[in-house]
């Protein structure tokens, strides 16, 4: 029987419990807690993201019994990343998940959406918390939403060398409009008019021609932002929905996001626009491979990985029953909600072998 050892850490010496890292916000006097929950659904989902889910129902469970408000969660659903790429005149494009079809007339987007929504469904049934699904081009055409990059780019100037110091550019991008290309790295990309309401911007498809992007805080012309400038137009959305709303907004997000990058995305823009309040946000731990590597999509590392050491029912949800069964689902269910009961066992990473070990019932200390 193996000892698993859990050292204070970081909030575990100012917290015993983690609905104590919002009680300075007041959630008790809020409307509603609203907590956001982020994937792409361009692979099925492995047990990382089963663990993340999990884990923001029942933090969800636990804002609502110690606050006393409504609580929900909002599913961002990102069809807008890459679905295929092809280089082009030695120019890197994409196109995203919504515009690329296999044989059957099938997006990718259509593919593995049920695998999600299947894990959500099991989720809400069982915790009792009401959550809603919000795809990416729904969610930018809110008019905070498209406030909040106008002010972003008004200000690339100041924000470039911060989001992007590898060129100082601010990748708003936006696709062909008759063949759905993208340039992934706005090689071609030209500003026509800019002020504080409006922006347009002109951008080459290697096959139809320049095309236009015009976005206003009320028109409702899509775009695509790389993840720096989604990140940081997102916390400012929160920011100024919450304080409309009286609502308490909280993103959940995976520890491979926590560190440094909290600190350069949100932290130093919004300091640098003048935002006297920070974005609500809670890191769920990293599932680590046995490297200490975070467990990634295939499609990020090679089909191959993993294949050597892992079961595949661990990075392939549509295998988890196959493998694991239910006992797997449950067991895995109560071992979060054990981590988010204290803060110690939460506020730490975990290696997948140890994932493992819980879903085949193996006893531990």
């Amino acid at each position: 029987m193996k000892n698993v050892y859990y050292p204070l850490a970081g909030m575990n010496y100012i917290i015993d419990n983690l609905s104590q890292i919002l009680k300075n916000k007041k959630p008790e006097e809020r409307e509603a807690i609203i907590i956001y929950l982020s994937a792409q659904v361009n692979s099925y989902p492995h047990v990382g993201t089963l663990i993340n889910f999990t884990s923001a129902f029942a933090i969800a469970k636990q804002l609502k019994e110690t606050y006393k408000v409504p609580v929900r969660i909002r599913v961002e659903l990102l069809e807008s990343v890459t679905g295929e790429e092809q280089i082009i005149d030695g120019t890197k494009y994409y196109k995203n998940l919504v515009n690329v079809k296999d044989d059957n007339g099938m997006t990718i987007c259509d593919k593995y959406l049920p695998y999600f929504k299947e894990i959500l469904n099991r989720l809400s049934s069982r915790d009792g918390i009401e959550y809603e699904i919000l795809f990416f081009y729904d969610y930018q055409k809110d008019f905070l939403v498209r406030r909040s990059l106008l002010e972003v780019m008004d200000n690339a100037n100041i924000l470039g060398d911060v989001l992007n110091p590898k060129d100082g550019s601010i990748r708003l991008r936006f696709e062909c409009p008759k063949c759905g290309l993208v340039d992934k790295h706005n090689r071609n990309l030209r500003t026509v008019y800019k002020s504080k309401e409006k922006i347009v911007l002109e951008n080459e498809c290697p096959i139809h021609g320049k095309h236009l992007l015009t976005v206003t805080e009320d028109n409702d012309e899509k775009f695509d932002m790389n993840v720096p400038l989604r990140y940081l137009v997102k916390a400012m959305y929160l920011i100024k929905s919450d304080a409309k709303n009286n609502t308490l907004s909280v993103i959940v997000d995976g520890g491979d996001w926590s560190g440094m990058w909290p600190l350069r995305v949100y932290m130093e823009p919004l300091l640098k626009l003048g935002y006297r309040e920070p974005v609500n946000v809670i890191y769920t731990p990293t599932i680590l491979d046995w490297s200490g590597s975070k467990l990634s999509k295939r499609m990020y590392v090679g089909n191959q990985a993993y294949r050597e050491y892992m079961k595949e029912g661990l990075i392939n949800y549509s295998e988890f029953y196959n493998q694991y069964g239910e006992e797997g689902f449950e067991r895995l269910y109560n071992e979060v909600n054990l981590w988010v009961s204290d803060p110690k066992l939460f506020i730490r990473d975990y290696t997948i072998e140890y994932i493992d070990m819980v879903l085949r019932g193996e006893a531990h200390n």
